[in-house]
């Protein structure tokens, strides 16, 4: 074979191992046409999928490919753009550092939410036998209404929205084909398909946003201080944005030290580490401003049997499982790609999340408690009497969770859960206790397995271990790994592996029975 045979890239310039990156074509034109023709088709995969097969779906995709296509992109900015494009590469060069850093932070942060959507779509629990509590009406008795879920709204509209937009490039394209760029002009049809199925999946997800409203707990909003939740979240939405623009600048600017006076450099690294305190202040201020906005249980007598998770715990560990992940110097340590991107839930919406499968996780709320917390939705009982409440909570719910505790009233409570409840029905979590503690709480509970050797480690985590008990109350001790030096993890991925035995449990029992409660 001579050499016109073999075609152009047979050239004796380039390196042989260089042959098929110089054949590939790299144009914008030929990336977008890839990437507008892959969504389409993921877009069409997951809307004809059902809705446990596209979760999982979304989840394959969110821990596998979109981290490597961002890992990929990460890599091909430094190598592909200086030979490609010089002169962009000339003028943007010194972002590229804070870009790669926020890519690198998605790749990060994206196995994260695909776990999520994986265990949500893992689990196939029967519906109550009262009925589909969606058929229920939107408001009930006492001004009590079903939160709306403005996220899904806003996506939603957003969607619909943009997808009207693209839409109208075909035709913009043929109209006026001066003013689009050339890189549209072959990719018009494309765009104008892809804006098609946005406005689909925009109208489905306003769809599942009123089904998922219909199916909450009816509740009652604190209406004296929802006025203060949305100012504090304006003000956490202006701390976010000021943090990221003082770090990614700082980050810039460091990019050219040589050009910088010693001041400007000294003022650069300050900006850096003043960007990651007030980034860390807008988190802690959102969990604040959803304080503000949350909702309450106006009677527990309103709550139908097996439609909710009921979470016990001592009101200490109020203040504990409200903590988030915290990030130290957030400005410096991954900047953007890791200290921007990290979980800003509290730990008790972790356990909320990840107990969603089974139904909503409802509380009974510290008496004088002026500002509730967030997570499970709460009621409030009288401080005399609140027994007969508690053990009517716990024959309706269809899974207890209980946070072990030294207290009278957790002591209590953890023997009639013993007492009342089948052994499948009962979680219980192992927040950070002292080995003479966790022996104090057994002798009360035999039931409860040996302590654990990892238990006066002087490792402390939020929830260090679940135990669950299998159909004659043999207990298992399952560890929770939550690696809080790696700030990429969470409560909720760090429970995954230990609740899985018990859902599973969970899930063969009420198949077995029938029933969802006792």
């Amino acid at each position: 074979m001579d050499r016109q045979e073999t075609g152009r890239c047979q050239d004796d310039d380039p390196p042989q191992i260089f042959q098929h990156t110089e054949c590939m074509d790299l144009s914008p034109e030929s990336v977008l046409r890839f990437l507008l023709i892959w969504a389409m088709g993921m877009l069409a995969m997951s809307g004809l999928s059902e809705r446990r097969m596209r979760q999982q779906l979304v989840g394959m995709l969110c821990r596998t490919v979109f981290p490597l296509l961002l890992f990929g992109l990460f890599l091909a900015i430094p190598w592909l753009v200086p030979d490609r494009y010089p002169q962009w590469w000339d003028r943007w060069w010194r972002y590229v550092v804070p870009l790669s850093t926020v890519l690198g932070g998605l790749a990060l942060w994206l196995p994260q939410q695909g776990k999520r959507l994986s265990w949500s779509g893992r689990w196939e629990f029967r519906a109550p036998a009262q009925g589909d509590p969606a058929q229920g009406p939107a408001t009930g008795r006492d001004g009590r209404t079903r939160p709306a879920h403005t996220k899904l709204r806003a996506l939603g509209y957003v969607m619909m929205l943009a997808g009207v937009a693209l839409t109208t490039v075909p035709t913009l394209v043929l109209q006026r084909p001066d003013i689009t760029p050339d890189w549209v002009e072959p990719n018009g049809f494309l765009i104008g398909v892809t804006g098609l199925f946005s406005v689909l999946y925009g109208g489905k997800t306003l769809k599942l946003a009123r089904t998922r409203q219909a199916q909450e707990l009816l509740s009652r909003p604190i209406r004296r201080d929802a006025w203060l939740g949305s100012l504090l979240w304006a003000a956490a939405w202006l701390c976010c944005l000021v943090g990221l623009t003082l770090t990614l600048g700082g980050l810039s600017a460091m990019m050219e030290p040589l050009e910088l006076a010693w001041w400007q450099i000294f003022l650069s690294l300050w900006a850096m580490i003043l960007g990651g305190f007030v980034f860390t202040q807008g988190r802690k201020t959102f969990l604040r401003a959803r304080r503000h906005r949350s909702r309450l249980l106006p009677d527990h007598r309103h709550l139908k049997a097996g439609s909710y998770v009921l979470y016990l715990r001592s009101f200490e560990e109020d203040e504990q499982q409200t903590a988030m992940h915290e990030v130290p110097m957030p400005g410096l340590v991954g900047g953007a790609g890791v200290g921007f991107l990290v979980s800003g839930a509290s730990a008790e919406e972790h356990l909320a999340e990840i107990l969603r499968p089974v139904g909503p996780l409802v509380a009974v709320g510290a008496p004088g408690e002026r500002l509730p917390h967030v997570g499970a939705v709460r009621m409030y009982l009288p401080r005399e009497g609140w027994h007969e409440p508690v053990r009517e909570l716990m024959r309706k719910s269809r899974l207890t969770a209980l946070t072990l505790g030294t207290s009278e009233g957790t002591m209590w409570e953890l023997a009639e859960a013993f007492r009342l409840l089948p052994p499948q029905r009962l979680v219980l979590f192992i927040p950070a206790l002292k080995e003479a503690e966790y022996q104090c709480i057994r002798a009360a509970a035999p039931r409860l397995p040996e302590c654990p050797r990892w238990l006066h480690t002087q490792y402390r985590t939020v929830i260090q271990g679940v135990i669950h008990f299998a159909a004659d109350w043999t207990p298992t001790i399952e560890p929770v790994m939550d690696d809080y030096g790696n700030v990429t993890s969470n409560l909720f991925t760090a429970m995954m592996p230990a609740l899985l035995p018990a859902f599973t449990a969970l899930e063969e029992y009420e198949k077995e029975t029938g029933v969802l409660f006792g």
